[in-house]
């Protein structure tokens, strides 16, 4: 009879010989890539651990309307913005939040 214990089949993935995090383990911090891998695999939790992470975080790209609109011929001239600046400061587009244009480009006389 034999002293050693067989792995349980939680710790071990399937066709695998070595230990492997499949499951969410207690206490164990998990970096958004591996969540990635865990949800691409079906794991629910982890699911839902990515989708809380892509709406905690989504925002931090959002600009919050701080400048002005610099286009004078805009109709909302002067309105809340964002203003999406280029390389060498030149102005891009304008958001409006809801919708967006160009900047306005001096036409030739």
């Amino acid at each position: 009879m034999s002293t050693k214990s067989a792995p349980t089949t939680g710790s071990l993935q399937r066709g695998s010989e070595t230990p492997s995090a499949r499951h969410p383990q207690r206490g164990r911090r998990y970096s958004i890539e591996e969540l990635e891998v865990l949800a691409d695999e079906g794991n629910a939790w982890a699911m839902a651990k990515v989708d809380e992470w892509e709406q905690r975080f989504a925002n931090d790209y959002a600009g919050d309307l701080s400048d002005t609109c610099p286009d004078e011929d805009c109709e909302y001239f002067g309105e809340s913005v964002n203003v999406l600046y280029g390389e060498h400061g030149t102005v891009l587009e304008v958001d409006h939040g809801n919708w967006s244009h160009y900047p306005f480009i001096a036409k030739a006389s």
